[in-house]
């Protein structure tokens, strides 16, 4: 009997187990290869470091021309392999989908006459059906047939549209494989290309390195569109049945009737199915659901319209692909990079040259970090200026002839960083409640305390401000001639707020490391919705909210400290009592807003218990239910 070989391995950061592949199992190396593969796909942060680089008056020409003749290959090489690869289509049958026909229809004809009628083989059916008898683990059934390339029968991966060619995996990979293409477009000594297809007759001023890298760059733009029109129709998908859905709500029979509440003046309903989670949802009335109906109908229309449409492939002439040889000069503040025989190597960049301290220690901690994690490559970026946004596509054409100076040119690194990993023995949990005049609550619950030993306040007020300005100017162009070309001028508020956030955001982190804590957050895409009706200031206020956006940045900063980050239901945590739930009595008879008995109107920031009677602030006590549901969490992670 030989010896059992290891199937799994255990992750101490994720806390739980991992499959090695199947071409990893028996080897030496085999788990060393699955925790590196795992840890980079799991753990590894990849971060951003962006210099400024200052190219001289001369250079600025030959480097704008360098730019545009850099996109224009891209977008030629990209058309080119669509062009290519659009005639092959996958000819997989799906084992799954076969399994989901076989539940639907018992009868083994009907599931043959639907994967004939979606253009598969009846061997193909065979195949499946076989595999799905012997449980074997395979996603697809292929034809089994004569590759018209390499002459061998074998399983036939793609076929053209038309049918007559078929190719099997091997064929298909060396074909279409980044050399293949490359043999395809780029002509070399004793090697001819199709002259449609020859990149040397859209531009022949780009380096060797550059001819190289835009095959690569081309196979990702497409990549990058395939995937954002798949998601497109799976979204559509879900539009379409939501929309199902909302036209059933209006048969009576389909729809079931919630309990009436306080202050509730219509009727509202949910969909049949949903009745198990009736206490959870809020439901439609009548007039939401037809116009439910009417915005679905309206915005499925249009996605359908845009989807039959082919999607244009172009590439913007933004960024430049560089290679790893980039040196940097500290005592002059140097970047040497390597563009083109006819652009200068040399350039100055903003970095330890800075007056300020903080900017120094920043640029020397960059560098360091480049030079430690020795990124493959970089990228060298051109941005437009902020007082030539606004101006047209016409006018800038017009600008570039007259003047170069019109861009600002960064130099990006992107590294892969594996954050140093602490263990998960936290003292306790920081349960953070975001609001909008509080912008976050935070409270520290230790281990073996029921009380907070830690409580700390974020202002919202900031970000109304600069919102509300904002929505000013927008207003006062209200009927004026230009109005888009007047809005793009107006000071762009995003990176103040961004500013604003990173600041929060790094406060809790770098609390959160003091104290030895876990991060809780509500698993809230968007606000919550009230039970009371609200006044049009306040749903002003939820609608310029972005709550998604700090728990993105406290996240992100958490994980390169190597602090958990973890999200509990956002269910009851602003209307349980966080004084009764300490005790163990969880319970939801509360007042939100309160009245204070010599008070003219209700207070949205304070909220009382019926039971207890206690009288805490709204935010303290959500971030408190947040933490305390927290602790149960990580308590059952450690037992």
């Amino acid at each position: 009997m030989g010896e059992k070989v290891q199937q799994t391995i255990f992750c101490e950061k994720c806390d739980k187990e991992i499959k090695i592949q199947k071409n990893y199992l028996g080897k030496k190396d085999a788990i060393e290869k699955t925790r590196a593969k795992h840890e980079k796909k799991e753990h590894a942060l990849i971060t951003g470091v962006k210099f400024k680089i200052y190219p001289k008056k001369e250079e600025l020409s030959k480097l704008n021309d360098y730019f545009n003749d850099y996109a224009k290959a891209i977008t030629f090489a990209a058309r080119v392999i669509d062009e290519l690869k659009s005639p092959f289509k996958f000819c997989g049958l799906s084992i799954s989908w076969v399994e989901d026909l076989i539940e639907k229809y018992p009868d083994k004809e009907d599931v043959k006459k639907i994967v004939i009628k979606y253009g598969y083989s009846p061997k193909q059916l065979e195949y499946a059906l076989e595999m799905i008898s012997n449980k074997k683990k395979e996603k697809y059934s292929y034809i089994q047939d004569k590759c018209n390339f390499c002459d061998l029968e074998t399983e036939i991966f793609y076929l053209k549209s038309d049918g007559g060619v078929k190719i099997c995996k091997q064929c298909y990979l060396k074909k279409f494989s980044e050399q293949g293409l490359l043999e395809k477009i780029y002509a070399a000594k004793g090697r001819r290309v199709n002259p449609s297809f020859n990149l040397f007759n859209v531009t022949k001023n780009l380096s060797r390195t550059h001819n190289n890298y835009i095959i690569k760059e081309a196979i990702q733009l497409l990549d990058a569109l395939k995937k954002q029109r798949r998601e497109r129709i799976v979204r559509l998908a879900k539009d379409r049945r939501r929309l199902r859905q909302f036209e059933e709500m209006l048969d009576e029979e389909k729809r079931y009737e919630l309990p009436m509440k306080d202050r509730q003046r219509e009727k509202r309903f949910i969909h049949i199915n949903q009745k198990e989670k009736a206490s959870e949802l809020r439901g439609y009335t009548h007039r939401a659901i037809i116009g439910k109906i009417k915005i679905l109908t309206r915005n499925i229309q249009r996605e359908q319209k845009s989807l039959n449409k082919k999607s244009p492939i172009n590439f913007k002439g933004s960024r430049i692909r560089l290679p790893p040889s980039v040196k940097f000069n500290k005592e002059k503040s140097e970047v040497s990079v390597t563009i083109s025989d006819k652009i200068s190597k040399k350039f100055e960049f903003s970095g330890l040259g800075v007056a300020n301290k903080h900017g120094k220690r920043f640029f020397e901690e960059k560098l360091k970090q480049i030079e430690e994690s020795k990124p493959k490559y970089s990228y060298l970026i051109r941005k437009l200026k902020p007082k030539f946004i606004a101006l047209t596509k016409k006018r800038l054409k017009e600008l570039v002839n007259e003047k170069d100076d019109i861009y600002d040119y960064y130099l990006q690194y992107t590294l892969e960083v594996l954050p140093e990993f602490k263990g998960r023995d936290y003292k306790g949990v920081l349960g953070i409640d975001r609001g909008i005049n509080t912008l976050a609550c935070l409270v520290f619950l230790e281990k073996d305390k029921k009380i907070p030993t830690s409580v700390k306040f974020f202002s919202g007020k900031g970000l109304l401000e600069f919102k509300n300005s904002r929505r000013k100017q927008l207003y006062f162009l209200k009927g004026k001639h230009n109005k888009k070309k007047k809005q793009k001028k107006i000071r762009l508020i995003e990176p103040r707020i961004d500013q604003i956030l990173h600041r929060v955001s790094e406060q809790i982190v770098s609390l959160a490391k003091e104290k030895n804590a876990a991060i809780f957050l509500e698993d809230l895409q968007q606000p919550k919705k009230s039970r009371f009706r609200q006044k049009r200031r306040v749903k002003y206020k939820l609608s310029q909210f972005n709550f998604k956006t700090l728990s993105d940045y406290i996240e992100y900063k958490a994980k390169r400290e190597g602090i958990l980050v973890d999200y509990v239901p956002p269910e009851f945590t602003s209307q349980n009592c966080s004084r009764c739930a300490m005790n163990g009595d969880i319970h939801a008879d509360t007042q939100r807003p309160y009245k204070k008995p010599n008070s003219k109107k209700p207070f949205t920031s304070l909220f009382k218990c019926n039971k207890c009677q206690v009288e805490l602030n709204s935010d303290y006590n959500a971030a408190f239910n947040i933490a305390q549901k927290g602790l149960k969490v990580l308590n059952s992670s450690q037992s």
